[in-house]
């Protein structure tokens, strides 16, 4: 058993950091072929077979496969359902999955998915924010779950303070993640002329992330567009684009 888990992290070595792809599928196949029932090598499988090789009909048997071998395994549990979301479009039965998954373990990136699942397709928003503060819970610096936890704050509570405050939590625990940034962005857009905070939330936001040129991209055009201070957008817009420039 051991040997076949050293295969199958040696597999996934030569795809994620080599990208031998080729290489990587006989080492998985040696490594399920030394332990058929092993439930984390099949499932590591079949996220290989689902994200790398797009063989969709294969990765559903391997994940059947492994759920089979480890029921009670919340990582497969939960992959599966994100694959029936996903790619089979598969609404119910994609459900009962992340319902076994956030039963069997405290996994962060499943109970986010299961949040974003609850608030995109079942419309139940109180469900929806109970896992994602479950999710953050777990892992309070997991960025892309905090962003989508604001994002439910402020479109579907319009709650803006507590959406900011979770925008730039989300930001701060990883400013390279671009689609976060973009969601705080599109977020600030969004209320620049409604919401009365709107200037101190850009201001707050700049204080805490002044090289984030997105930001200063949008400070400028809310300078510009909605305040009508032409000369100190011109500021900004030069601040970002000298930081996109370097």
């Amino acid at each position: 058993p051991q040997c076949a888990q050293s295969l199958a992290a040696f597999a996934v070595y030569l795809n994620s950091v080599l990208a031998e792809p080729d290489e990587a599928d006989a080492l998985f196949v040696r490594a399920i072929q030394i332990a058929p029932n092993n439930g984390d090598i099949i499932g590591g499988y079949a996220s290989f077979v689902a994200e790398v090789l797009h063989d969709n009909d294969s990765a559903e048997v391997y994940y059947k496969r492994a759920i089979d071998a480890d029921p009670e395994n919340a990582v497969n549990l939960g992959k599966f359902a994100y694959f029936l979301h996903a790619v089979r479009g598969d609404l119910h039965l994609a459900d009962l999955h992340y319902q076994r998954a956030v039963q069997c373990g405290n996994n962060a990136e499943i109970l986010g998915n299961y949040a974003n699942f609850l608030e995109t397709e079942r419309d139940n928003y109180e469900l929806a924010e109970h896992y994602y503060k479950q999710a953050v819970a777990v892992d309070p610096t997991h960025a892309y779950n905090l962003a989508s936890y604001a994002r439910l704050l402020a479109y579907t509570q319009h709650d803006n303070g507590a959406a900011d405050d979770c925008f730039r939590r989300a930001i701060a625990a990883d400013p390279a993640e671009a689609a976060v940034t973009d969601f705080y962005v599109d977020f600030l857009q969004s209320i620049r002329e409604t919401d009365q905070n709107a200037h101190r939330y850009f201001r707050d936001a700049l204080a805490q992330f002044p090289q984030c040129a997105p930001l200063l991209q949008a400070y400028g055009e809310y300078l510009d567009e909605v305040l009508g201070d032409a000369a100190e957008a011109k500021k900004y817009y030069k601040l970002a684009s000298e930081i996109v420039t370097l």
